[in-house]
């Protein structure tokens, strides 16, 4: 009878382990390794971009998925190599399950690399090489940021003469690239500036031609400040058209330049002025923690924790789960994702700034060009 009952402990005690794992993982913390800008150009959306991911944490009790969960938040500076090693730092020193964060997109480049096995959720960063199975991006790409404009622009502005102005690196040139195909047509100049902050962009103003009816321009954080302070100190916008990316008259610009804003249009997806339950109960929230509205870096941030909020919810590996939501509520509207790369499908908004607002004049429904 010994060998029985030795079978039948040995039984139970499997039994018992089987059931500790499930347990422990609903106790285990959730680690979010967020890689931010908190130096550099575009500081002033990392601050939005943290204070967004920190403010959905305590909106939700501190828990991801049902489980406790902490932000683990690195600085990149900008630049792709740290954001690389801090990448590394965080999955091999503080063993974080997931990476998000990322404004810049040859910082994101990296980290996509670098990052392997641990999945990562792109809050803003648009290069549109990212992809892959453990690659998620809640943002857009750069390439659908320009072309959205492109096709707003050839119903507004069919058959002007357009000159494309931009920062000179993969998220500028993509985003210009983009809003020639939507536009259909070359433009007859583009102007690229040196990327970073101190640029005197008098110059290179000089350089749009006497023929140009339309300008479009990609430029943020304190780039946007320095391009928009420059455009109106020459003159320009008494002598050409202006049409903008989403970023260069997002709330975090608008606060510093003031006046320098108003009566421009431009093409993002995302305003604060958005008429939702949804963005009404975000706007809500993200005022009384700060005081004041939230920029499309900030609604985006929000919604990489709710995407991994939601992942961590279904169990399992966190990158399939990432994977299996298909469809995800959000201060813009709801946002579905492609299949393929992960990026989402998402509407574009037509903004016009006004006395401090950015009053949405034209919606623009997803294309795939």
């Amino acid at each position: 009878m010994r060998v029985p009952v030795l079978g039948l402990v040995v039984l139970m005690a499997a039994g018992c382990g089987a059931a500790a794992p499930s347990q422990a993982e609903e106790d285990a913390t959730v680690k979010v390794g967020a890689i931010i800008s908190q130096t550099g150009v575009y500081a002033p959306l990392g601050e939005d971009m943290e204070t967004a991911m920190r403010l959905y944490l305590d909106e939700n009790g501190g828990r991801l998925g049902g489980r406790p969960a902490s932000l683990v938040v690195a600085d990149d500076a900008g630049n792709p190599e740290k954001g690389r090693q801090r990448a590394r730092e965080l999955i091999a020193e503080d063993r974080v399950d997931v990476i998000t964060g990322l404004i810049a997109s040859p910082v994101a480049v990296s980290v996509a690399d670098e990052a392997a096995g641990t999945p990562v959720v792109i809050a803003n960063a648009g290069a549109d090489q990212l992809g892959g199975r453990g690659v998620f991006r809640v943002s857009y790409t750069n390439r659908a940021h320009g072309y959205a404009a492109g096709r707003y622009a050839a119903e507004r502005f069919a058959g002007q003469a357009v000159v494309l102005m931009a920062s000179d690196y993969s998220a500028g040139q993509q985003t210009l690239d983009g809003f020639e195909q939507g536009y259909g047509e070359k433009a007859v100049k583009r102007i690229l500036t040196p990327f970073g902050q101190g640029v005197d962009l008098a110059p290179y103003m000089a350089r749009i031609p006497a023929e140009a009816e339309l300008v479009y321009a990609f430029y943020a954080g304190g780039e946007a400040d320095a391009f928009l302070r420059a455009y109106r100190q020459h003159g320009y916008q008494d002598k050409i058209t202006l049409l903008a990316c989403g970023n260069l008259t997002d709330e975090d610009v608008a606060r510093r330049v003031g006046a320098d804003a108003d009566g421009i249009v431009a093409i993002g997806p995302y305003s604060p002025a958005l008429d939702n339950p949804d963005n009404a109960a975000f706007v809500a929230t993200w005022r009384a923690r700060t005081g004041r509205n939230p920029s499309m870096v900030a609604a985006q941030s929000w919604d990489a924790m709710r995407l991994i909020d939601r992942a961590v919810a279904k169990g399992g590996d966190l990158t399939g789960a990432l994977g299996r939501v298909t469809e995800l509520p959000s201060p813009r509207g709801t946002v579905t994702f492609d299949e393929t790369h992960h990026n989402p499908v998402q509407n574009w908004y037509a903004t016009l700034h006004q006395n401090g607002v950015n009053r949405v004049i034209a919606t623009i429904p997803p294309e795939v060009g």
